[in-house]
């Protein structure tokens, strides 16, 4: 019994030992590993949205105003640095990365938490803006889906299935995937999703017998605000009318944005920093801007259900409307100055003929939009025109006279616009051009309708 009882504790005391030295080893590796930092770049020299957020997480708890001496980008670039817990944050860009541009992102050796700990070796992570492409839909009499192009003369690529035919889409403003509407089998209308790439589309809202249209994604891409059409309680009562709802995207909450049934909305739009929304109440002839931060209300006569158009920094925004005057009805474009708590004619106050102003684009860059409008009242066509909102002077961009265009759409970057445009003679298909810096005159890009930017 002695003997035995020797063993076992010979035994026990061994594995004791073993443990001890590798808990030594363990506090050894990661005394000489350090604070171990990763980013979400997985590639070398990545291609990336223009709107990337980049993500550091680093292997423990660290300080965050050290971490900050020893984060760097090359070049450098306008943005912030957001903690989402003491061990994870990211890198938020407020404007767009540029293209044909190779960024550096280096965390740099040092000391990086109160006890001491360091980030023994610098690191480096390079990546550029992947190619922007131009989501749109094709459709004729056999089916209705989402296409995306570049403008490097690459063959287009559906990104939806052939046997489901699209109603509407938007593009998220980053680029990574695009929602779309489709009828179910109960006559009703859902909201789909699918990846840049044509990948993992899904079902992202059952709408059952209600029609769900025309979604609009927030440009932080949380969120997706859409018009629902309520079933009647039999399928021989109509719908009810369009009411403006909100999705988030990431908890899957869905409610309308109006407790007021009396608030109708159809066609909603975002402000650029994704906090104001706004729809088009047909019946009242108003359009409604909600406030997301402050939970406000705001109303702003309109009889078009033209596009309302931003600035940049999302404090003002474009519309237009027709006004009854001594010489006859007029079109004209409206600035909402929401700072000023001001709303002003821009254009075509004293006009002696109506030009049928419409199509409205305020690109990235505070000085440079694009408006449609006919260049006589005996021209149904319509031409953009390029223009500064402060000083109301600019160029035409699309004046084909074969041609009339519609629903202009920037870039990020405020350098190329996509529309669309139709032959006025002869052969009738909708097609997509662009205008960019240094042309004389806008390309053809694909047959299509309804371009948007898919950076």
């Amino acid at each position: 019994m002695k003997t035995t009882n020797l063993s076992f504790d010979k035994v026990a005391i061994s594995v004791l030992l073993i443990l001890l030295a590798l808990v030594g080893i363990t506090i050894f590796i990661g005394e000489n590993r350090g604070v171990i930092a990763r980013v979400n770049l997985t590639q070398e020299n990545e291609a990336v949205s223009p709107y990337q957020k980049i993500q550091i997480t680093f292997s423990e708890s660290v300080n965050t105003e050290m971490a900050f001496d020893l984060i760097t980008l090359n070049p450098v670039h306008e943005g912030y640095l957001e903690w989402a817990d003491e061990r994870t944050l990211y890198f938020v860009p407020l404007k767009p990365f540029a293209l044909n541009t190779n960024y550096t992102l280096t965390i740099s050796a040092g000391v990086i938490t109160s006890n001491g700990d360091e980030i023994k070796k610098s690191k480096s992570w390079n990546f550029h803006v992947r190619e922007p492409m131009i989501a749109y839909m094709l459709t004729d009499a056999n089916q209705s889906g989402v296409w995306a192009i570049d403008l490097n003369g690459n063959e287009p690529k559906r990104l939806t299935s052939e046997d489901i035919k699209v109603l509407s889409f938007d593009a998220a403003g980053n680029g990574d995937f695009v929602v779309f509407t489709t009828l179910n089998e109960n006559g009703g209308v859902d909201l789909w999703k699918v990846n840049r790439d044509g990948s993992k589309q899904s079902l992202l809202l059952d709408c059952e017998f209600d029609r769900c249209t025309v979604p609009s994604i927030s440009p932080d891409a949380k969120y997706v605000a859409y018009s629902r059409e309520s079933a009647g309680p039999t399928p021989d009562i109509p719908y009810g009318s369009p009411r403006v709802w909100l999705l988030n995207l990431q908890t899957g909450a869905n409610n309308p944005v109006y407790a007021d049934q009396q608030v109708l909305g159809y066609n909603p739009s975002w402000s650029p920093d994704s906090k104001k929304l706004i729809s088009f109440d047909g019946l009242a002839d108003l359009i409604n801007l909600y406030d997301l931060s402050t939970n406000q209300q705001f109303v702003f006569p309109s009889n078009t259900g033209g596009p309302v158009v931003w600035s940049p920094d999302s404090t003002k925004f474009m519309f237009t409307i027709i006004r009854q005057t001594q010489q006859g009805f007029r079109s004209q474009v409206r600035l909402a100055d929401l700072t000023l708590n001001e709303t002003t004619t821009l254009i075509g106050e004293n006009d002696d003929q109506d030009y049928g102003y419409y199509s409205l684009a305020w690109s990235s860059l505070e000085e440079r939009a694009v408006m449609g409008f006919r260049l006589s009242e005996s021209q149904p066509a319509q031409v953009l025109w390029m223009f500064n909102p402060a000083r109301l002077d600019g160029i035409l961009v699309a004046d084909e006279p074969e041609y009339t265009y519609n629903a202009p759409q920037w870039d990020p970057w405020g350098s190329t616009l996509v529309f669309q445009q139709f032959r006025l003679k002869g052969v009738n298909a909708p097609e997509i051009g662009y205008w960019q810096d240094g042309f004389d005159a806008p390309k053809f890009l694909t047959n299509g309708i309804l371009p948007k930017w898919l950076p």
